[in-house]
């Protein structure tokens, strides 16, 4: 579990509507269990927001969504959408002011649910600006790069509650580049806890993304969630485009190494990550990205 001191250190730089999520979350956890309590809390919040835009999956997702409906009683369901309430509150703050940070990672942590030897450790946001801006690089890179393409793609084979890639928009948006436009975004997890995490997260900061169960090493998945943003900003035509392009670019450079199409049908994580495991280029960085966990930029 986290340390005493570790967990002071979150709740001193929390401010008071994430003090409150704590609260309250602590107080269901009386009766439903702190693991219980958090899970369908996250759960709830992401189905509720993806339903309001893919519609493919709303009746499975709508039961899904009722089955933990059915554990609380009114006035739990009541303090359960208050907390939801200032979860949002925090990050239209956020957004603002331009002060990002793992609100929901923070979070985890203060209620001393962290748990290093499980995974369960979410990287403290300081150290994720560290790392996000080092795998980005500096601000002329960045801009060059989205000149060039129109936008970056980060895949994030081990999302857990989405840090890495919320120091990512931080870092365009230092950059003074619109990272709701300008950065789109393929992130997994083996852990559905953390795939509605990173979901919730990246909605509300409003960053086009596939949040995937999946399992990056195996090329195994399961549910695949559009953020609004995805949705709302017509990215799986500018995906094709782009890849399109990429295709004619591989083709003129090396005319026998270009990849087949991607058949019809094949899974969103199949149409998001196979092409670029397939461009011999990228795909031994994009492996050993999957196999270290590390976020990486294509």
């Amino acid at each position: 579990m986290a340390t005493k001191a570790q967990q002071r250190k979150f709740l001193q730089s929390a401010d008071e509507r994430q003090q409150a999520i704590v609260k309250i979350l602590r107080d269901l956890s009386r009766t439903h269990g702190l693991d219980r309590t958090w899970s369908d809390w996250t759960e709830m919040g992401a189905l509720a927001l993806a339903n309001a835009v893919d519609r493919a999956q709303f009746d499975k997702r709508e039961a899904r969504y009722l089955e933990i409906v059915g554990r609380y009683a009114q006035d739990e369901l009541q303090r359960l959408v208050e907390a939801f309430a200032l979860l949002v509150q925090c990050w239209d703050e956020q957004v603002a002011t331009g002060d990002f940070g793992d609100v929901l990672g923070s979070t985890f942590m203060m209620l001393d649910m962290g748990n290093a030897g499980t995974g369960q450790y979410f990287t403290p946001y300081e150290v994720s600006r560290l790392m996000g801006g080092m795998i980005l690089g500096d601000t002329p890179k960045l801009t060059d790069h989205v000149n060039q393409h129109g936008f970056i793609r980060l895949l994030e084979p081990a999302c857990g509650a989405g840090g890495m890639i919320i120091a990512a928009a931080h870092a365009l948006h230092d950059a003074k580049v619109n990272y709701q436009q300008a950065m789109h975004v393929v992130a997994i997890d083996i852990d559905r806890r953390c795939v509605h995490m990173t979901y919730l997260q990246l909605a509300l900061l409003h960053i086009p993304a596939i949040v995937v169960h999946g399992n990056a090493l195996t090329s195994e998945e399961w549910e695949h969630w559009y953020t609004p943003a995805h949705v709302i900003g017509g990215w799986g035509a500018r995906l094709r485009e782009r890849e399109a392009i990429q295709a004619t670019r591989d083709l003129l450079a090396a005319p026998g190494a270009v990849a087949a199409p991607t058949p019809a049908g094949e899974s969103v994580l199949t149409e998001a990550v196979a092409p670029v495991l397939r461009r011999p280029a990228l795909s031994k960085a994009a492996r050993q990205a999957a196999a270290t966990g590390q976020m990486t930029l294509f």
